[in-house]
Parts: C-alpha cells; sequence; structure tokens
C-alpha cells in the first residue's frame, strides 16, 4: 500500500508569497517610465479616463511564480509512505505502548500518533464479524477492550486513548496477547512500541509470533532525573536543601534553566548548560517557606513528563521526649541538644521509676539500654541499644566497628537525612529479628551483617529498636550520623500518621492509615488510585494529588524518575513481521520524503530566471 502526507502541514503559509510577487508586480506596472522628448501632443489631447489593462504574465513571472511554489512546496515536507495491505480474514489482538516515551515528540507527531495510525488501518481492513481485542503495556498490561466485532467501537477507543506516565514493562501484555490469539486459529498478534526488539524483554519464540512495529528516532531530551530533599529533624523549614539531579540524554549538548516554586511562592532559577550525556546535581537552598514544592525544566526538548517533578519540605516539627536512663551523661548531653532545637521538650526518668508508675497519655519514649515489661498503648517507643532477652527487641551479640551498608531511603523515619554510609558504629547489639518490624537500617562488620534499625507496630503503637550505643558526646563530629539518625525515628515516631506519600508512577504502594477517596488533582479519575484494606496507592500521571475531605486531606507527591523512560534516543525502527503469519502489521513506517526534488527544481528554475532576466536587461 502506498499512501501520501505532509510532515509540515503549517508549513502552507509559505504560499503567501505568491500573492506578494502579484503585488510586486502589479505595483511595478503603476510606476512603468516612459522617455519622452517632448509633452505638447499630450497638452492637445483631452484627458478621458483610463482603461483598466488586463494583466499579462511574461516569461520572468511564470519562471518566479513556479520558483515560489517548489519552494513551499518543499517546506510542506511532503513524503509517500509504502507498505503492505493489510490482510483479512482472522482475528486480531493489539498491543499498544502506552508507556511515557511515547509522549517524545517526532518530526511527524508523537510516538503514540504514529502507532495510532496504522492500528486503526489494520481495524479498518477487518471483514464483517472478524473479532478484535485491545491491550496497552504500560507499567502493568491491561485490557481495554475485549474480544469484539463492534470495529466502530474499537475505532472510537484507539482515536481517544493516550499514553500514561508509567514506565514501560512490554512483555506481560504480549504474553497476555499471545494467550488470548491462542485460543482462536489464525488470530494475530500486532504491537506497536518505541522499543527495539531486543529491548522489549520479549523470548525469541514470542517475538516470531507477534507482527512488530517500531517507531521513533530522536534522541532531544533533558530530564529532572531525581531529587533528594536534605532536612535535619526538627529543623526550621529554612534550613532544607534540595538536590536535583538534571540528566542530558541528548548526544548534543543543550541549555535549559531549572526553575523551582514552593506551593505560590517563587524560591530560586538556575541557568544550565549540560554537555551531551552529562548529569549536573543543582544544590537549591534556602527555601522560602514549607509545602508543596514543584520544580520545572525550561527545554523546549522532545519529551516534556520528565521536566516537571514534585517534593516536600516539612514545616517544623516540636519534640516532646520522654528519656528512661539511668546515665546522668546521656541526659545532660540530650539535655543540651533539645535545648537547641525551637520549641523542645524533654523530661528525663529512671528505669526504676518508669517500671513503678509509667506516665499517662500520649508520649514519644527513648529506652536507654532498657526494655520494660509494662508499655502503656500509648507510648511510641525508641529502644536503643536494647539488653539480650527481651521478647520485644533483643540483641544476640556483640559487634565491634561495624559501619552501615544498607538503609531503605523511602522510610519517614530516614526522610531529609541523605546517604548514611558515613555512619560508623564503634560497638553495637546485633538484633534479633522480629515478628513486628523490619530493618531499615542494615549494618555489617567483618564477619557478620545485622539490622541496625528495625521499625514497625506493635499493638496500636510505633516501635523502633537501634543496635548501637548513644555514647556523649552525642554533638561530637564523630557521632553527630548517629544522632541525627536518633533524631529522625523520633520524629517518625511522634508523628500520628504519615500525611504526605512521595511515590513513583506505576508502582503499587501500601501506605499506613486510612485513605478514602475524595482525590483531587490531574486526572483524579484515573491518575490516582486507591485499593485494598491497608490502602495501596497506584499512580498513572505525575503530580500532586491530595486525598480526603477538606482539612484533613493527605498529599501524594508522584513523580516520573525513569532512565528508560527519559532516555528516548532509539535505534532501528522497523517492522518485524510474524514467522509464517499473513497480516501485516500495518503499513511500515519507512517514509520516503520528496520535498528534496521540489528544491531541485527551485534551483533549476533560479537558474531560468536568471537567464530570462539578464536577456530582458539585454532588450
Amino acid at each position: 500500500m502506498i499512501g501520501i502526507g505532509l510532515a509540515n502541514p503549517a508549513g502552507a503559509l509559505a504560499f503567501a508569497a505568491v500573492a506578494i510577487l502579484v503585488a510586486l508586480y502589479l505595483f511595478d506596472r503603476r510606476r512603468h517610465t516612459i522617455p519622452v522628448g517632448s509633452l505638447f501632443l499630450w497638452q492637445r489631447i483631452a484627458p478621458r479616463p483610463m482603461e483598466r489593462q488586463r494583466f499579462r504574465a511574461d516569461l520572468l513571472f511564470v519562471l518566479q511564480l513556479l520558483l515560489l511554489i517548489a519552494l513551499a512546496g518543499g517546506y510542506l515536507r511532503p513524503y509517500v509512505e509504502e507498505g503492505g495491505t493489510p490482510a483479512t480474514g482472522a482475528s486480531l489482538v493489539l498491543v499498544l505502548d502506552v508507556s511515557a516515551s511515547m509522549q517524545t515528540r517526532e518530526a511527524e507527531g508523537t510516538r503514540f500518533d504514529l502507532v495510532r495510525r496504522p492500528a486503526r488501518t489494520l481495524v479498518a481492513h477487518l471483514g464483517a464479524g472478524e473479532e478484535a481485542m485491545l491491550v496497552t503495556a504500560g507499567a502493568h498490561a491491561r485490557v481495554v477492550i475485549p474480544w469484539t466485532a463492534d470495529h466502530a467501537r474499537m475505532q472510537d477507543r484507539l482515536e481517544t486513548l493516550e499514553p500514561l506516565d508509567t514506565p514501560t514493562d512490554l512483555a506481560p501484555a504480549v504474553e497476555l496477547a499471545l494467550g488470548a490469539a491462542a485460543d482462536r486459529p489464525g488470530a494475530s498478534v500486532a504491537v506497536f512500541t518505541d522499543l527495539p526488539p531486543q529491548e522489549s524483554g520479549l523470548a525469541p519464540a514470542d517475538l516470531a509470533g507477534v507482527d512488530y512495529v517500531q517507531v521513533g528516532h530522536t534522541d532531544d531530551n533533558l530530564a529532572i532525573a531525581g531529587v533528594t530533599v536534605e532536612q535535619p529533624p526538627f529543623s526550621t523549614a529554612s534550613e532544607a536543601t534540595a538536590t536535583v539531579a538534571v540528566r542530558n540524554y541528548s548526544h548534543l549538548a543543550r541549555r535549559a534553566a531549572l526553575e523551582a516554586r514552593v506551593g505560590e511562592r517563587f524560591w530560586t532559577r538556575r541557568d544550565l548548560v549540560l554537555q551531551p550525556h552529562a548529569t549536573e546535581q543543582v544544590l537549591l537552598d534556602d527555601p522560602p517557606a514549607a509545602g508543596e514544592v514543584a520544580l520545572t525544566l525550561e527545554t523546549g526538548d522532545a519529551l516534556a513528563i520528565d521536566d516537571e517533578a514534585v517534593t516536600y519540605i516539612a514545616p517544623t516539627e516540636r519534640l516532646d521526649l520522654l528519656l528512661v536512663t539511668a546515665s546522668r551523661a546521656l541526659a545532660a548531653d540530650l539535655a543540651e541538644v533539645t535545648a537547641a532545637i525551637p520549641g523542645a521538650r524533654l523530661e528525663v526518668m529512671p528505669p526504676t521509676r518508669y517500671e513503678a508508675a509509667p506516665p499517662e497519655g500520649p508520649r514519644t519514649a527513648l529506652f536507654d539500654r532498657v526494655v520494660p515489661a509494662e508499655i502503656p498503648t500509648a507510648t511510641n517507643a525508641l529502644f536503643v541499644a536494647p539488653p539480650p532477652g527481651s521478647a520485644l527487641c533483643s540483641a544476640y551479640r556483640m559487634v565491634e566497628a561495624a559501619t552501615v551498608v544498607d538503609w531503605e531511603a523511602d522510610h519517614p523515619a530516614l526522610r531529609g537525612l541523605g546517604p548514611l554510609e558515613a555512619l560508623e558504629v564503634t560497638h553495637a547489639g546485633a538484633l534479633a529479628p522480629t515478628d513486628w518490624g523490619v530493618p531499615i537500617v542494615t549494618a555489617a562488620a567483618a564477619t557478620v551483617a545485622f539490622p541496625l534499625l528495625v521499625a514497625g507496630e506493635r499493638d496500636g503503637r510505633r516501635v523502633a529498636c537501634l543496635a548501637a550505643d548513644l555514647t556523649p558526646p552525642l554533638a561530637s563530629s564523630d557521632h553527630e550520623p548517629l544522632l541525627l539518625l536518633t533524631l529522625g525515628t523520633l520524629r517518625w515516631l511522634g508523628q500520628p500518621e504519615e500525611t504526605v506519600f512521595q511515590i513513583a508512577t506505576g508502582v503499587p504502594v501500601r501506605v499506613r492509615g486510612a485513605l478514602s477517596p475524595p482525590v483531587r488533582g490531574p486526572a483524579a479519575g484515573a491518575g490516582l488510585s486507591i485499593a485494598g484494606d491497608p490502602p495501596v496507592l497506584l499512580a498513572e500521571r505525575r503530580g500532586i494529588y491530595r486525598v480526603g475531605p477538606p482539612g484533613t486531606e493527605r498529599l501524594v507527591l508522584v513523580n516520573l524518575f525513569d532512565d528508560r523512560e527519559s532516555d528516548i534516543g532509539r535505534s532501528g525502527g522497523g517492522e518485524w513481521p510474524a514467522r509464517g503469519h499473513a497480516r501485516s502489521a500495518g503499513p511500515p513506517l519507512a517514509r520516503h520524503e520528496v520535498g528534496w526534488w521540489l528544491y531541485l527544481a527551485a534551483a533549476a528554475l533560479l537558474g531560468g530566471e536568471w537567464i530570462a532576466w539578464r536577456r530582458r536587461l539585454g532588450r
């Protein structure tokens, strides 16, 4: 099948030059000068109205007109598209890639537009009674339309379908399609994506059974590849910093501007120059307030979805701590620390007094080297260096000279602390596994790896166990990382429930506490879903969402940080038909632009126009 089209329809405006050419010729005729020797004859002839003369085009005008038409036609970028005529006679399963990279703008339109056209052509060539199915491949496979012979319905859905802001997982969608086609003799599967076959994750046997079409060529993309907010526990908002990773995925050097806003307030703007395939870490400090942070990268590149990101700066938190310890040195040291925190309050109690009369009411408590037999249900507790034999948390062996090797950066207890690999522990007790919590920080010594910090819930309260000793002076440079880890854990313990969730598109996240609609935010009906108990969040559109009724709403901040989606440069491109199958996956996207022939014709006309002009001068 052969089709024709225009890659730059807006170029039709260039044909206005033809009207300008005609106007110039008419104006030149009115100002034509004829030299005469005397005016006495004109003085004797009675005046009469001028007769309108018809415009007669000469050879020079025709050549100039054809030259302008050829140039304007070349600017339209006409093309011829060649491909096999889709065959009929069997059912069809369409698999369309709806991941974020399909939003990339190519010269002929977005990548999704490039696959939508041949997909609709395949449906249009289905015979009466032949059925089709539509499957999309984003972060998850989804049957958009099950088997149907209603071709108009399928065409309408293809027209309204749009790509999501999620990563790509193509293989499950193709496997689903192959399974559906296997139940119908002669059914075919057509896959449309921007991934090369070798990067699709499909087994060779699966690739051999599908008509595979790949689109996309440009690599023109800059992206916000990651954001890290560092905010010491119980600090003011102005002490927070944000480190933004900006990456150039293009083979060319690019300029960009990074702008940051906190809510409606302007924060800062940075001009950047990135070399090909380079990454720049941009440090933003002294934010004007706490709240949602919106980052925008002004680039004008081919993919806009990864030019924006959101994060959060927490307001100042209040520390109200009950310290249960027999160490006067630790009590004095923590008193100095809390005195430096605005609004902080510290109450110190020896273990014997606590055992006799534990305080009532909601509290955040730190137990130093002791695990009481009874703890009030309203008390969230951190147990530091717990002794062996406790049922709640217990050390089973002592470890010297350990360092942190792994941590759960997304856990709220570690929020804003940054990397923890600098944390060294001179003396610690390796914690035994618990049935209520999970390790969020892991340390290792020469012969053993063990949980350094375990956090979770038990009997309706938050509980954490820290394997290391708190050795004064806590504010010294050697002990400061451990102090920040302790304060971060106390901050998490003192929060009644999380109010801000930061998640990635396409990744289901189980959250603590009740979450219920309404959901407000970008594409709220399809962008963010909540299901299950405990609730699971799944977002398919990036942005800021608000969940729950006003006054008790929670923030959900959704980002797309995915190298595979942002690295939009694709090798190859074309169509790979299924082996032994007659149906073509639609016209291959092998386009041949013919505009350069028009430019060659314009060059020849320019030469002819010059010769005609020289001859006129000779006359």
